[in-house]
């Protein structure tokens, strides 16, 4: 296989983790907001697991083209929440929550799954491409991806999820004076620190923090398959 084909293929593999991902990213935030009172996203047709409903054209769009460039960045629709119909404001953290942890549960099946048909296929496998080695490497790159959406959407820095998380559990005057900062200044701060990793010739704040976690949710999962090893 030359490299124009196999990065056809790679890239055609992260672009179809992401998008699955990200539906159900999305549709977990729809789900746990319905749960806890609010039914804004499901009377708007978000609690599913269709990417179509999910998908931002302009995100869709840096969706596939970074995925050719062998990185995971684009985003969908936000998920429409009424914090007034939440059983109580401060839930909003936990439906914030909600889509981190679905990609990281995602991102344990996908590894178990990874581990299970490597193991069953990988030893028949010949040099040529097939099906089977098409499997196991879209499992390879659905738990990086749905690793790598855990970590960064734990961020706290909006619009990330990890914001309204970190919102929800401080002290009421704390909360308003950090939802103040973000309303203030917005999407900025994120912005500066994903162009410095991409210009900078040496590591930023991201790297800092997501390289640690990572590589301790990656030792998670390794300790989670307990039932293949």
């Amino acid at each position: 296989m030359n490299m124009g084909s196999e990065s056809l293929r790679l890239g055609t593999l992260y672009f179809l983790a992401i998008v699955l991902s990200l539906a159900f990213h999305e549709a977990a935030h729809a789900l746990m907001a319905y749960v806890l009172g609010d039914s804004t996203a499901k009377d708007r047709g978000r609690l599913t697991l269709n990417p179509l409903v999910h998908l931002d054209t302009l995100g869709t769009i840096m969706i596939a083209f970074m995925a050719f460039q062998g990185m995971g960045i684009g985003w969908a629709k936000p998920v429409p929440v009424d914090t007034n119909s939440l059983k109580k404001s401060r839930y909003i953290g936990l439906v914030s929550l909600a889509g981190p942890l679905s990609n990281l549960i995602l991102a344990v099946l996908g590894f178990q799954l990874f581990l299970l048909f490597q193991a069953i296929l990988l030893p028949n496998i010949g040099l040529h491409v097939n099906i089977e080695r098409l499997i196991i490497d879209f499992l390879r790159v659905f738990v990086l991806v749905n690793i790598a959406l855990t970590a960064f959407n734990l961020l706290p820095v909006y619009p990330l999820d990890g914001a309204k998380v970190v919102s929800s559990l401080l002290p009421p005057t704390l909360s308003r004076q950090f939802d103040a900062f973000f309303i203030k200044f917005g999407s900025w701060p994120l912005l500066f620190f994903v162009v410095w990793e991409w210009f900078f010739p040496f590591p930023g704040p991201l790297s800092f923090i997501l390289g640690p976690f990572t590589r301790f949710l990656l030792q998670v999962l390794e300790k989670s398959a307990f039932w293949i090893m």
